[in-house]
């Protein structure tokens, strides 16, 4: 899946799936912060005051990442993007 012909004919079709689903996924959330820094920035610079940063980077919707044990659905998740991750035949297989 790295633009080499053997890599993608080795691929199976779902395979292929989970790694379009992921670069989907990746470019919507870069977009996203994209778009956040964008407004930020331009709020910003319109500003009166300097708001703390404190303020900026935490507030009631920013919520703190669960540290404990993940359920089964995430770690299946994590499991299938390992799988893509990693190429066929372990890290330095070429």
């Amino acid at each position: 899946m790295d633009g080499e012909p053997t890599g993608f004919f080795s691929t199976t079709p779902r395979l292929i799936g989970l790694v379009v689903e992921g670069r989907a996924r990746a470019r919507e959330h870069q977009f996203k912060l994209t778009a956040w820094l964008a407004h930020t920035v331009a709020t910003l610079e319109r500003a009166k005051k300097i708001t703390p940063l404190d303020k900026l980077i935490g507030g009631r919707d920013v919520k703190p990442r669960r540290s404990g044990p993940k359920t089964s659905d995430e770690l299946l998740s994590l499991a299938r993007r390992w799988t893509v991750a990693i190429p066929q035949g372990g890290a330095h297989a070429r």
